[in-house]
Parts: structure tokens; sequence; C-alpha cells
């Protein structure tokens, strides 16, 4: 259920449907393969639970289990079932036992099929064409609006749909407040570090990509930074391999960024994605991390996020998206070019 109201419901036998706005309905008439929908007026959304409620009860569904996505099955997700309508669902089915779904969905969507990694990939080069005009953009006088804009034109250029994250960039001193800051109007000066961070969007799927630049010149700090992150992300490559959990791969990984020890890193050294909608590209429940025990297995997905930063002094980022194949990784954005760009 996204922040705009709509709710899939998926039946044990029988058809998927929907209950959302007839604001909302064509959308799912053009994009799905969606035949039933219970509309109601977008300006009487107020009690939308009653109608559900009805409309399930009618349908025959007093008595039956019922899951609701109850909670957030990642940090950025939206579409927890809120409370108020919970409660009214066990107001109008008070024989229906409802159970907590929230990752069910989520975990058939973590294993990608050929299909689902063809648009990623495309979805990959659709992100480092946009990169690549982005770089090409940075001069010393120019904003961080130019660089975004001179990438966001590539990126629709090159075939993107509305993209799940806007482009990201920060640029001098605000890439010591990695990675989320938005762009600014932010005058680019010499010596800047600037941090890149796109995604394209194909049949709604994504594949993101990081690289860095500077302007003129490049602080030898920055330098190390840079070369500790592209290490990092070329160890990951090498040894994501199916039956290694995520915790494996994160230890093999951490001796990648020894050389900067004062630097900061989240932590995170991948995140499964694949499909996404606004505000979010990722597609959790995987990671690869410290204490993820779970096995990678073919066809998982994920961003190798290795943003990178000096709280004093500035950060980069580097990464590609990878499919975890039968015998290692192989990487969805076609970039191999992973080195900083003076411009």
């Amino acid at each position: 259920m996204p922040s705009g109201y709509t709710v899939g419901v998926v039946p044990a036998d029988g058809p998927v449907w929907l209950h959302c706005s007839e604001l909302e309905a064509t959308c799912a008439l053009l994009s799905s393969t969606i035949e039933e929908i219970a509309l109601f007026h977008w300006y009487d959304a107020q009690d939308t639970a009653t109608q559900l409620g009805e409309v399930l009860r009618d349908k025959g569904y007093d008595g039956k289990r019922i899951g609701l996505e109850m909670g957030f099955p990642e940090t950025f997700a939206i579409g927890a079932f809120d409370t108020r309508s919970y409660l009214r669902l066990k107001e109008l089915l008070p024989n229906a036992s409802f159970v907590d779904t929230t990752n069910l969905v989520m975990e058939v969507r973590l294993i990608k099929s050929p299909a689902e990694l063809d648009y990623m990939r495309k979805a990959g080069a659709i992100s480092y064409k946009g990169l690549l005009a982005a770089i090409d953009a940075v001069a010393e006088g120019k904003s961080e609006n130019d660089v975004i804009a001179a990438g966001h034109a590539a990126l629709i250029g090159a075939g993107s749909e509305l993209m799940s994250i806007d482009p990201m960039i920060m640029s001098g001193a605000r890439t010591r407040y990695m990675p989320h800051t938005p762009y600014k109007r932010t005058q680019l000066k010499r010596g800047d570090p600037i941090y890149l961070e796109f995604t394209g969007t194909y049949q709604r799927y994504n594949a993101p990509c990081m690289r860095s630049a500077a302007v003129g010149e490049a602080s030898d700090n920055i330098k190390r930074i840079s070369d500790a992150a592209i290490a990092t992300v070329e160890l990951l490559i090498e040894n994501i391999k199916p039956g290694r959990t995520g915790h494996e791969v994160a230890q093999i990984a951490k001796p990648g960024l020894a050389s900067v020890p004062n630097a900061y890193f989240h932590g995170g050294f991948g995140y499964s994605i694949g499909m996404g909608h606004q505000p979010t590209w990722t597609e959790a429940p995987m990671y690869v991390a410290d204490g993820i025990e779970r096995a990678l297995e073919p066809g998982m997905t994920f961003h190798l996020p290795m943003c990178v930063w000096d709280p004093l002094e500035g950060g980069i980022g580097f990464s590609e998206s990878v499919e975890v194949t039968e015998t290692g990784c192989a990487t969805l954005t076609p970039g191999t070019d992973r080195t900083l760009a003076i411009r």
C-alpha cells in the first residue's frame, strides 16, 4: 500500500484485484494485467478501511486467514498497513485471522527471472550514460544543478522512465554530509570532490551506479579515499558467489578500506535491488553486511554502494549493480572505468 492509498489483494485462488481510487485505476489498467478493481472516489478516502472491509466481507473473506504488510521491510520502504485501518478491518471481519506478511512479496521478488535481469541490464546502461554526461558537465564555475541537468537529460534521452530516485549529486564541503543531501545550486570550485549516484529505470526496474570526480585537482586524501572505495567494489565483484553469506562477503571486502581508517563508511556493502517506485529503488530483505548469515543465491541482485567520506574534508562514491550467477557475479551496470575523473 503506497502513500497514495492503493491495496492489492492476492487471493489463494483466483486473480489479483485492487482497491484504489478511480484516478489511479487507469494506471493499473494500462500497466498491469489487473482486470478487477474495487473503486472509491479520491475525495472520499478518509475511510478506505471500511470500504475495503465491506468488499472483503462481500467476497467471503470473513473467517479466512488474511495476510497484511504490517511493517516496513527496510529503512526506506513505504507500504505498511496503517494501524487505524488494521483495527477497522478487525471490527468488520471479526472471524478472520490476520497475520504479518510484510516480507512475503519481497521474498518472491528476491530471485530475478531472465526477463527481469534483462530489464536491469537495460536500466544499468541508461544509468551509465547519465553518469558520463554528468561527469562531462563538471567544470569550475558551474553549479550542481548544471551537472544534474546534463545527467538527467541523458538518462531520459537514453530511455529512462520516471526514476525511482532523482539523480543525486554532492560537491565540495557538502560531501562531508553524504550520502543523501540533495542538490542545491552549489557552485563548483577548484579542488571540489563531486559525488554522483544515478539510476535509469526501465519497466520500473533499476540498476544504480555511483561515480565521482574532482574539479581541476583532487586532494591526496580524496585520492586515497577513492582508491580504497574502488578497491572495495572490485573485491566485492570478485568474491560475491552463491553459497557465501552476506557476512562472509563483507569480511572479505573490509580490507579494501584498511588504507583509510579515519574515513567513514556506513557498513552496508550491498543491498538487494530490482523493481522500484518513488521514493526508493531498494528491494530488501537481503544485505551484504556484518551479521547477515543468509546465503547468496543465483538470481539475487545487489547495489554495492561504496560511498566513503572524511567528515573534515569530504568524500566520494563508486558502485556497481550486480547479479549473482551460478559461479560468481556479473555487473548489471556496464562501466569498467572505476577511476576518479578530473575535470
